[in-house]
């Protein structure tokens, strides 16, 4: 865990970038047209069929907190053990890219108020959605108190499921999943996470004299520019994600 950041009065969450540098190009401009100067990123940055090394460019040219996701540090492991998408990214990127990666801490705590994470380091699969076979959903109140028990700070940042969410617990706790800026939708072998629409992803966090005021933010943007290279990559699979924000 890193030290602990300075904090403004307001600031964007981000996270789930996956590569879509023409997602990522949207969020930042609507981030600047508000005057946010503040940006928490919970990972999840290169992977994907599209564009990593623009994505990468992006990133580490503007100021921001930055911690490591699960795709992230897998693109570490050996060829045969990575996924399709992560051998795709580590072709496109330079080592200059590879080191940023290599540089992130997995978790940061932002003037001892917000504990900044990617939401995949707990004791269950999602901090927020649990998977059944009837579908995904929200983690009891109980479940979800007792994963992040040991977090002192008030407010959680996760990502890591996609799902734009706001959970209140009964102790006070505010955990916020901004959704994804890159990647509206999944699918895994048992289960889909969707979105519901192609649209880019974000979250304001305000502080004022009454607490915490999150607002979920969605952003239009030439997603068929990434849906086209998701096609041309040969996945299909990624254009109808990125087309509906559906996973099947």
């Amino acid at each position: 865990m890193s030290e602990t950041k300075t904090f403004h009065t307001s600031l964007a969450v981000i996270a789930d970038i996956h590569g879509n540098r023409w997602a990522l190009e949207a969020v930042l401009q609507d981030i600047d047209r508000r005057g946010i100067q503040q940006i928490v990123n919970l990972g999840d940055h290169l992977t994907g069929p599209l564009d990593p090394a623009g994505t990468a460019d992006l990133l580490i040219a503007r100021k921001m907190v930055n911690v490591c996701g699960n795709d992230d540090r897998e693109l570490f492991l050996p060829q045969e053990q990575r996924s399709l998408s992560q051998n795709y990214t580590c072709t496109q990127l330079a080592p200059a890219h590879v080191a940023w990666l290599r540089s992130l801490p997995d978790t940061t705590i932002v003037a001892d108020e917000l504990f900044v994470c990617h939401g995949d380091l707990f004791d269950a699969p999602y901090l927020l959605e649990e998977v059944t076979p009837s579908g995904v959903f929200l983690r009891s109140t109980s479940a979800i108190a007792k994963s992040c028990a040991e977090i002192a700070q008030p407010v959680i940042l996760s990502g890591h499921s996609h799902i734009p969410r706001t959970v209140s617990l009964a102790q006070g706790k505010l955990l916020i999943n901004p959704g994804s800026v890159g990647m509206p939708a999944y699918s895994m072998e048992t289960y889909g996470m969707e979105s519901g629409s192609p649209h880019a992803r974000y979250a304001l966090l305000y502080q004022n004299q009454h607490g915490w005021q999150v607002e979920h933010i969605q952003v239009p943007y030439a997603w068929e520019q990434a849906v086209q290279v998701a096609r041309g990559n040969q996945r299909a699979d990624w254009a109808q994600w990125l087309t509906t924000g559906r996973a099947q």
